[in-house]
Order: structure tokens, then sequence, then C-alpha cells
């Protein structure tokens, strides 16, 4: 197994401070690279790296860094502008120790390369089967100390005079990840900076032609009042719309934090250089003709991001519309649409600059307000993951939009947006849900299991809220911003009329919430505080007549009600009411509670009505149907929030090293298909109960075989990779040798390839079939399916995925989203089965999927489910070497990514 985790020409990471490193294994070139890092380093570092204040020691040790990577050595280096910032290597003791050593240049130190290099490496070594790693620090060193502590892996250390032995576990335990998941978003968030708040902007691509985008976009800049300083860059003018230019960005007074580009496409790799020899920090390019427009295309924009690494900038775009930045303190309408500058509390993401245009237009007109937009384009550098780590911790931004065409990395979007979804509510648009991404399967489940499947799945593990249309999402938005989170699912409907109230009912039903029946208690009060309602029950309709007094009077009643968890208002304009002291009525009673309310004035234009004396608004819908459907969704979220913090389940009894060996041994066979008794095995290995079997190939084998596990059994065709009921490959309940000698000889008549082999299995007690699988998805991983199982596994379309590894929860969520979960329940009489037991196979299925990237479908068709507990009846399993391996855990920009087989691939 190879120990490589990048490729021979590096990743880019971002260092703690924002800015980006280069790293990449030691070659033997590096030897003048490696001396002048120790030339620069003091007596000090030297000293606290080699023990010794020698300088030949540390040129002695140059030779053993730069000799060729492998098993037993590996040696990374991390460049900074293309110089050796810092090294660090292992030297393998043995099969499972490795000792490390480390140094990072003076002026590079305290910038996190050190960390980032470690964790680089720890990634290199579990590659190679290291288990541990061992350093000799010194004492005193206590940078060193703190470093090796603070990255996360369990540590344990021995001080004897002057020097500690620290070694560490580099198992990814769950602590490890946090920690890196906190670096991650750190150095992300600060990288972005200068993209999101520059202090100074340079308009590169500027003409007096008002029409121009340079020219419309350096107008949104002046018009919407930016708080920075502003710089163009014209060869042809003096002076453009007041700003002074100068001919090129070398000519530029300061390094600018932000460079907006609008030339030519061809034109645009001499101009990002030129700002990245001046010093600028991000650049905005707003030139289409890249990877929208083909190979020509694709070639020229990895040609610009290959400068925009060199120079150590980030970059949005290629082909956008720009962002925005709503801050008082920043102001900046770096756009060529005419968009408006309200502040707000909405993030919103838009791979579409026109669907981003649109959108912040229209949620505008509804008073929903955005703090940042950002139209990515075509995502060659910043994505929807930087964004997403930029906002997580953004006080100004309470609700996250996005609109997705593609998912550069959904691993790590999935890892992102689970951890942000605590906190703040991501909506997301992805279009592309139409079945022609269904590909075709060797297994029920990879046959299942479409692109938007796994779009699906991938949300729904990180608790995104997926949203339909435009609209959908403007709705969610202003409710989610304006008003407190439901506690549960019960609301009480109160309006003027029958109609539209009936209609908000079904739509609230709709929607997941609980129309409540009232307690004879609260419709008491409601009749004391209303006489002449014309209902008080739910939904509540007070009459035509009703006064704004008594409208208050009456949600007054409700939201003080304990069950009632939200309130819906639907009120109709007739004549003898006044609209305006109806509206306040509402207002005022929003104001006093700590419960949702959600109104709707039917047939008047959606707004939001802000709420004196507090930050929230009152979100006011056309109809009722968006609004209760607005309101499940923050219900959905609020359950989302409720949720425990979903780490992944991993059950401690696994045999993953025994299991990954029985892979390996297949592959290194030439199979893809394992065979029942290595199936059974393997799935044994982690813990999951399989059904006795034995794979006969005569009838005297079989009768012999009966008689061994038990009658009545089961006889089946045994050839890898068969859909054994659609050949009549099966055959149950056989009591005596002579039915089994019978079903043999059929079986082995049917069978399409002229084997015999025939498994028996006893037959498993009555109980509710389901079927448990996985398929790989070649971006998302692995997906794991839970579904109806036996013959109805493809009949009913009773199905869930998720991504892997499992949490609790997400088991848990699996199994409920079934129609199949009321049968687990005992319905009707069917026998009860442990939703825990359940639980505990998803869990462990996910837990081998995730464990071994060679299982490339899976399925357990049928698992019967009984009172005692799951059992796996029948097993398939496909294995395939997996064409690109990437560590989760590695923070690294997008960029190459190196293949099992040594070739690299563009992520």
């Amino acid at each position: 197994m190879s120990a490589l985790v990048i490729g021979n020409d590096g990743v880019d990471s971002v260092r703690a401070d924002g800015g980006l490193v280069h790293i990449r294994p030691v070659t033997a070139e590096d030897g003048d690279g490696i001396r002048a890092l120790h030339g620069r380093a003091s007596d000090r570092s030297i000293y606290l790296r080699f023990f010794s204040v020698s300088r030949a020691t540390a040129e002695s040790y140059v030779a053993k860094l730069i000799r060729p990577s492998g098993r037993a050595h590996h040696a990374l280096a991390a460049c900074v502008h293309g110089e050796i910032a810092g090294v660090a290597s292992f030297e393998r003791l043995d099969d499972d120790e490795a000792e490390i050593a480390l140094i990072v240049a003076d002026d590079c130190q305290h910038e996190g390369i050190g960390m980032l290099l470690l964790e680089h490496l720890a990634s290199a070594a579990r590659r190679a089967g290291v288990r541990r790693f061992v350093a000799d620090v010194l004492t005193e060193n206590r940078v060193m100390t703190a470093l090796l502590r603070d990255v996360g892996f369990v540590m344990d250390s021995v001080t004897e005079r002057d020097t500690t032995r620290v070694v560490l576990t580099l198992d990814p335990v769950e602590r490890v990840i946090t920690a890196i998941a906190e670096r991650d978003r750190s150095a992300d968030a600060a990288s972005l900076t200068s993209v999101l708040a520059p202090l100074s902007i340079a308009m590169v691509g500027v003409s007096t032609r008002p029409a121009s985008v340079g020219h419309q976009v350096l107008s949104n800049i002046l018009a919407g009042g930016y708080a920075g300083s502003i710089h163009v860059v014209s060869p042809h003018h003096d002076s453009i719309l007041g700003v002074q230019c100068v001919p090129v960005p070398a000519a530029l007074p300061i390094a600018v934090d932000l460079a907006i580009i609008a030339v030519p496409a061809q034109h645009v790799p001499e101009v990002v250089r030129a700002c990245g020899e001046r010093g600028v920090k991000a650049i905005l390019v707003l030139s289409a003709g890249f990877g929208e427009a083909g190979p020509v295309g694709k070639a020229l924009q990895d040609e610009v991001l290959t400068i925009v690494r060199e120079c150590g900038m980030r970059m949005v775009g290629p082909n956008c519309v720009g962002l925005v930045n709503t801050d008082p303190g920043v102001r900046l309408n770096a756009t060529f649409a005419d968009l408006p500058m309200e502040p707000g509390v909405l993030g919103m993401i838009a791979q579409s600059g026109a669907f981003g245009i649109a959108f912040v237009s229209a949620a505008q007109r509804r008073g929903l307000g955005v703090s940042q937009f950002v139209s990515v384009g075509n995502k060659a550098d910043v994505s929807g993951n930087d964004l997403l780590l930029r906002w997580e911790r953004d006080p100004g931004t309470r609700v996250i939009g996005m609109y997705l065409e593609s998912l550069g990395d959904p691993q790590r979007f999935a890892r992102i947006a689970r951890r942000v979804s605590r906190s703040k509510p991501i909506l997301a648009i992805k279009s592309g849900r139409s079945p022609a991404g269904q590909r075709a399967g060797l297994s029920h489940t990879a046959a299942a299991a479409s692109s938007d499947a796994a779009v699906e799945a991938a949300f729904r593990s990180s608790g995104v809220l997926r949203m339909a249309t435009m609209q959908d999402m403007i709705d969610a938005a202003r409710v989610l911003s304006e008003q407190p989170l439901p506690s549960g699912p019960r609301v009480a409907i109160v309006g003027n009329s029958g109609g539209p109230g009936i209609l908000a009912a079904d739509a609230a039903a709709a929607a997941k919430l609980t129309v409540v029946d009232l307690q004879a208690g609260t419709q008491e009060l409601l009749r004391e505080a209303v006489p002449s309602a014309a209902s008080t029950q739910n939904p509540v309709d007070l009459g035509a007549a009703v006064t704004p007094d008594e409208v208050r009077a009456a949600l007054g009643v409700l939201l003080a009600s304990a069950e009632v968890d939200a309130v819906l208002t639907v009120f109709t304009h007739v004549a003898v009411t006044d609209d305006a002291q109806i509206n306040a009525a509402v207002l005022a009673s929003t104001a006093e509670s700590e419960k949702p309310v959600i109104a709707t004035e039917v047939g008047c234009p959606a707004r939001s009505i802000p709420i004196v004396g507090t930050v929230r608004s009152l979100p006011v819908f056309t109809f009722p149907e968006p609004a209760a459907a607005a309101l499940g969704v923050a219900y959905r979220y609020a359950q989302v929030r409720a949720e425990p913090a979903g780490l992944s389940a991993r059950p401690a009894d696994v045999q993953e090293e025994p299991a990954r060996d029985l892979v390996h041994a297949a592959l290194a066979d030439g199979r893809t298909w394992l065979g029942p008794a290595e199936a059974s095995r393997l799935l044994t290995h982690y813990g999951i109960r399989v059904c006795p079997q034995r794979v006969v190939r005569t009838a005297d084998e079989a009768g012999q075989a009966g008689r061994d596990l038990g009658y009545p059994v089961a006889a089946k065709l045994a050839g890898p990779g068969l859909h054994k009921t659609e050949l009549g490959g099966v055959r149950l309940h056989l009591r005596d040798d002579a039915a089994l000698r019978r079903a043999f000889r059929e079986l082995a008549a049917v069978s399409p390839d002229s084997s015999t082999d025939v498994l028996v299995q006893p037959m498993v007690g009555e109980g509710t079939e389901a079927i448990v699988g996985v398929v790989r998805d070649h971006q998302f991983g692995p997906l794991v399916m839970l579904g109806a199982g036996g013959v109805l596994v493809d009949l009913l379309d009773d199905r869930s995925f998720r991504l892997a590894p499992l949490s609790a929860a997400d088991a848990d969520a699996m199994i409920a989203e079934l129609r199949l979960a009321r049968l687990l329940d005992g319905f009707r009489g069917a026998p009860v089965v442990s939703r825990a037991a359940l639980r505990d196979v998803l869990i462990r299925v996910a837990a081998l999927a995730a464990d071994i990237p060679e299982i490339a479908e899976l399925d357990v068709n049928p698992v019967v489910c009984t009172g005692d507990g799951i059992v796996a009846v029948d097993v398939r399993i496909r294995l395939d070497t997996p064409q690109f391996l990437r560590d989760p855990l590695l923070r690294q920009l997008r960029g190459p990514m190196v293949s099992s087989k040594g070739s690299t691939h563009e992520n």
C-alpha cells in the first residue's frame, strides 16, 4: 500500500493567519533549499531541533531528508512563495512506530505551518500502516510540546532529565477530527477577509462606456458607499468616474486587499500574475470564457488557478457576477447588477449569477435583506464550503442560503454543513433532480442510487434543508430570520373566515405540522375573548366582525396555551374591519411572545413588519399555503437543532484488520465478487449476525448440509452477483433430504453459468424483511441504504439513504422515514422489532463501508427482523479498487488528488 497521500506537485493549504502554504514531498533537488532553511534558523532553533548548536549536525541531516520517500521514510516540505519554510519527516522504527522530526523557519513560526506539516505527515504515516509517532523533545521546548499536544491525537509522554519522549497514537478519534475542523474553520475564515471585507480595492478592466461590465461594477462600488479606498488600473485613462487611474497593477500605490478583474479571458493570466507580484491578497474574476467554455477554457482556468496559488492569493470566480457585503463598515456592491444595499441577516451563495441577482432582489422586496452575497461562478478556488466556514461565526449572518449546480467536494461539504447547521440554518436549492442522473448498478442498492439520491443523503446527513424553489427559500429564510423556532409541531390557526383557515390547515398538515385539537379549557377562554367567534375549534374562526382588541385577546390565549407551539394567522380583508388595526393587534401579540407567529393577509403583498424594540420582524404572507410551508421548514430546522451532536457511531468490537485482509486477498486473486462464505465472514468481522450457510456442489453434499444445519432449509444459487429470485434460483421450506436433493437438481438446471454451486441455509423464523445496502459514489463516498426488503425491494420504492459513517441519530432517522417502520412497531400483528437492533446493524454496515473503500456495492437482502433480533440472510458484495483516495482529515484547497494507482485527478 502506497504511503503517498499528496501528489508529487503537492497541495495548497491555508495557514492559521489566512495565507497559503504549499506542502509537497521532499525531493533530491531540495538539498540547497533545506540548507537555506537551516541557515536562516537562529542558534536557538537549531539547538531545539538538533539538541546541539553545531550546524554540522543540521548539514548531515539534509542527506537523510532528501532520500526517496516510501513506507520506511517520508519527508514533506512546506513552501511559501517558492521558498522552503519548514520540513517534517518520519523514520520508521518498526511495524507500528515511526520517529518524527520537524523544523519551521523562525520568521514563519506561529502561522500554523508546523501543524499542517504534522497533519499531512500523520496522514501519510497512517496510509503506510504506522500506528504511532514517537518524538524526543527537549523539555524546555514548550512550543514543540504544545504543537504535539494540540494536534489532538492521544498523547503519552515520559520525561527523563532534560528530554521528554512523546508518543502520539494516530487513530483519527473524534477529538482529532474536531480539532482539525476548528483549525480549518479559523484559517479558511481568515483567508477570506480580504475577499469579503477588503480595506482596499483595485478595479482592473474599466472603460468609460457605461454599459461595460467594469464600468458598471465601479459605478456600483461608488454608489454603494464603499468604506475602503478605491483604485483603478487602466492604461488608457487618467481617471474614470472621478477615480485616479494607474496604467498597470505594479503602479498601484498600495498592495490592495482585493483586485476585481474584468478583462477578456485571454488576458486574465497576465493580469492575475501582475496583481500577485504587487502583493494583492485576493482577486475577483468577473470575466467569462473559462471552465464553462470547454476544454480550452478549462485549461485557461487551471493556468489562472496555478498563478493564484503561486502568489498565495484567494480567488472568487471566474465567470461570476461579483459579491455584496451590506455591513455598514464595508458597504460593498462589487457586482454589475443594480442590487439594493439594505442590511440583512441572510448570507447567500449562488453558483448561478442570474439566480443570485434575482433572488437577492426578490428577497429585498419582501423585507429580507442580505448580509453578504457571493456569486461563486466556476468555483475554481473559493466555493460554498469556504463561505460556510466564514459565516459559521459571523454575527451578521443568521441564515445561509445556497444555490448549487454541483458539489465540488461533497464529503467535505457534508462535514462542514453538519457542524454549521447546529448553529445556523442552511437552506439549499440543488438543481438536477431529474432521473437523467440515474446510473445502472449491479446491486439493488446501486440501481436505486441516483445522483440526486446522493445529494439528498448528503443534505439529510448534514442537516441542510433542501428547498424546491426560489420562492420556498425566500419564505423559509424570512421565517427563520425573523421569528423564534417552534419548540414542537403543534400549530394553532386563527383568522376571520373559514375557507382560508381550512386551506391553512391542509397546508400545515402537508408541512408535517400538527393542527392541534384545542382542549375544552382553551376553547372556553377563546369564547370569553371573542363571544361572537364563529368557531373556537382549530382552525379558529373569529368571524368577519372581530375587533382588533378581540384579535389580540384571542392570540394571547393561544400563545399562552401549553398545547400550542406556533400560531398562524389568516385574515382576509372585509369592509367591516380596519386592516391596519388588525395588523397592529397581531404585531403587538407577536412582540409579547417567545413563540413564532406567522401572519397571512390574504391577497395582500408579502412583506416583513419590524417589531419595535426587538431585532425581530413579523413575516406577512399573501396566501396561507406558503406561510404554513415556511413554518414547517422552521420546525424541521428546530428538529435539526434538537438532535444530538451527531458524532459518528463506531462499534468497539469490529475487527477491521481481518476484514481488510479478506478484501485485499480477494482483489489479489482478481475477483470482484466475494463468495457467500467470504461475504458472511466479512459481516461477521463487523459484528453482524449472519444466517448459517453451506455451499454444496452435489446432491449428496446438499443432503448432508440439510441434516447438519437442520430442516427446514432453503436452497439458492450461489453464484456471485446473481439476482436469484429473477432467475428462479430460490427454493424455500425444504423439509427433508428428498425435497432438498430435488431442489438441488432444479437449481443446477437453471444456473446461468452451468455452475452447480448451491447455498443451503436453515429457514429463518417469520419476520419483517428489510434490505440494508451500500453503494460507493465516486464523489460522495459510501451511501448507506435501508428499505423494504425481500421481493418488495424494487416494487415499493420504500428506501432512505445517508452518507457513511452514521451517527445514531442518522440511523434512527433512516428507520423513521420508511413506511416499513410501522411494521417494525407491530402493525396489524407483525412482530415488534427492536429499532435499536436495526440501528446497530446500520451503524455496523456503515462503519464497514467507511473503513474499507474497496467495497463498491453491498446488499444484505433480506435482513430478517424478528422479536429476537436481526439476521442477515443473503449477502452480496462487489469489490473494486477505488480510483481516487483522499484523506478526509487533510486540510487542503481544491486541486489534484492522488489516485491509488499513482495518477492524479482534478477535484
